[in-house]
């Protein structure tokens, strides 16, 4: 790979005659000395140096966050991890700033038309819909120019134009993708890499899409530890302290490795977590070229842009051109936004991998983790019969809906307000499903109620905010982030806010009776 500054220094001497030695001047008046300088204040490599106390930070980093044997597991030492591989983290930056290879982005808006243009030449087709600008909170999305009806096919893109796990293979780091044991195994990492490398690459078939990319994302990643502050009491916040550790350890491991090569000058910490949101916030699986039973990790270019709203999944992927083929999930009238579905997601999920938070989610549910006292007489009485219905893990979820406890929450509650005799008659009894239907009342069932009033009223009490204070931030902010955290904390709430309400409705039913 040619290093960029010396490209376009290459590039500005054949165009301009220094082949013939002279001294050209620009139309501005500007030496091709003159430019040099100017280039060298925009792309400058890490002096020696700072070169051996950045690894030096790094190395600890990469201790730090590689404690497999001993992870903290009580959130206060979770956060107190945080803080030390934040900390070491900042101290990267600190080290990286003002040292850089790496390439600016141009501003969006003026990325769009030659974007469209290159589609267009890879032989995209795009019916009825243009890039458009909608404001801070969305950024850059889709708008329908004409009346779309439910079905129409509105995006139409060759798999020539997509990035994807793919094309990282035959590009200059295929040989990394096929030895190296991190990027063997993970996929999402490697289209990560991949990306990372075309920004920054002189030739690049992608630069007019990689050129309409956000600059930044709303992802944990970017987010001070006062931010994720805001996510205390929510159990989005355990996520998004391993999300931050992951990243920082990867970014620790590819430091090390590309230590030799010319593509540590573009390993930084904030072209790292730039090249990982973007694959995070955008990427989609597509069928393998070869037409097996594999998906892929792809970047799909113009499609990407779509914003979520609820609906149907509206996206297929046409073999027989080895296109990717975007339908209209509803009717949309002349100037409204074209939006797609994003999937069956809850918006812990949309926080931690999309950077947004969806109030109207219908899917929407929050994580609950239980588990059987080790000092409880009877955990292994227990054990075995959640085992017998093939309850294993100790996650569980609230959702959002009329009735928010499923049967595996039900069936997991009701063995755990068993006494002994009660275990002994269920695990002689012919079937244990009737402890995972909820519709069906069981005699341990007001205990049943009764915990989770208990359980949820606690877990609303763990926030630091009411939900009367989430409401009035919500009115007053300006901040994106705040916003954001405040619509999750708000959402979380009323789930459990409406638990609370079925529980005691049918703790009224069983006294009634």
């Amino acid at each position: 790979q040619t290093c960029l500054i010396h490209f376009i220094k290459r590039h500005l001497s054949l165009t301009m005659g220094r082949k013939t030695q002279k001294k050209v001047k620009q139309k501005g008046g500007m030496s091709i000395n003159g430019l040099d300088a100017e280039l060298s204040g925009l792309f400058k490599t890490l002096p020696p140096i700072k070169r051996a106390e950045l690894t030096k930070v790094v190395e600890k980093l990469f201790k730090v966050s590689s404690n497999f044997a001993s992870e903290p597991t009580t959130p206060a030492k979770q956060w107190q991890e945080f803080q030390e591989i934040a900390s070491l983290i900042e101290k990267v930056q600190e080290i990286e700033s003002g040292y850089s290879m790496c390439r600016q982005l141009p501003d969006r808006k003026s990325a769009i038309k030659p974007f469209q243009a290159w589609l267009s030449d890879l032989g995209a087709v795009i019916k009825n819909v243009e890039v458009s600008d909608f404001g801070e909170q969305q950024g850059l999305g889709l708008r329908v120019t004409e009346d779309v009806a439910e079905g129409d096919e509105v995006i139409r893109i060759p798999q020539k134009a997509m990035m994807s796990v793919e094309t990282a293979r035959t590009s200059s780091i295929g040989f990394l993708v096929e030895r190296d044991p991190l990027l063997k195994t993970m996929p999402n990492v490697v289209l990560s890499i991949h990306l990372l490398v075309e920004k920054n690459s002189p030739a690049s078939v992608w630069e007019p899409y990689i050129n309409i990319l956000p600059h930044s994302y709303n992802t944990v990643l970017y987010f001070t530890p006062a931010q994720l502050e805001g996510l205390r009491g929510s159990p989005v916040l355990e996520d998004a302290l391993k999300q931050y550790k992951f990243v920082a350890r990867q970014y620790a491991y590819f430091y090390k490795l590309f230590s030799n090569n010319m593509l540590k000058d573009y390993m930084t910490f904030d072209e790292y977590r730039w090249a990982v949101s973007t694959v995070m916030t955008r990427q989609n699986l597509l069928p393998a070229k070869d037409g097996g039973e594999k998906e892929i990790n792809t970047l799909i270019p113009f499609w990407d842009l779509a914003n979520h709203d609820q609906g149907k999944v509206s996206t297929d992927y046409d073999p027989s051109t080895s296109e990717s083929v975007c339908y209209a999930h509803r009717s949309f009238s002349k100037g409204e936004q074209l939006t797609i579905f994003y999937g069956i997601r809850a918006n812990c999920d949309l926080f931690i991998h999309n950077g947004f938070v969806f109030p109207d989610n219908q899917e929407d549910c929050l994580t609950l983790r239980l588990g059987i006292a080790k000092t409880d007489p009877l955990a292994s009485s227990r054990l075995n019969l959640l085992e017998k219905l093939g309850i294993s893990s100790q996650k569980f979820y609230l959702r959002r809906t009329a009735e928010p406890m499923d049967g595996r929450l039900m069936a997991f509650l009701r063995i755990l307000q068993l006494d002994a005799q009660q275990i002994n008659q269920w695990q002689e009894a012919e079937s244990c499903d009737p402890l995972l239907d909820i519709d069906t009342r069981i005699g341990v069932d007001g205990k049943v109620m009764q915990y989770m009033i208990t359980r949820a009223a606690l877990l609303l009490r763990a926030y630091p905010t009411t939900l009367e204070q989430d409401q009035a931030t919500l009115k007053e902010t300006k901040d994106e982030i705040e916003r954001m955290t405040c619509q999750l904390r708000l959402c979380e709430k009323r789930i459990l806010v409406n638990c609370v309400a079925y529980c005691e409705n049918i703790l009224k039913a069983i006294q009634s009776k």
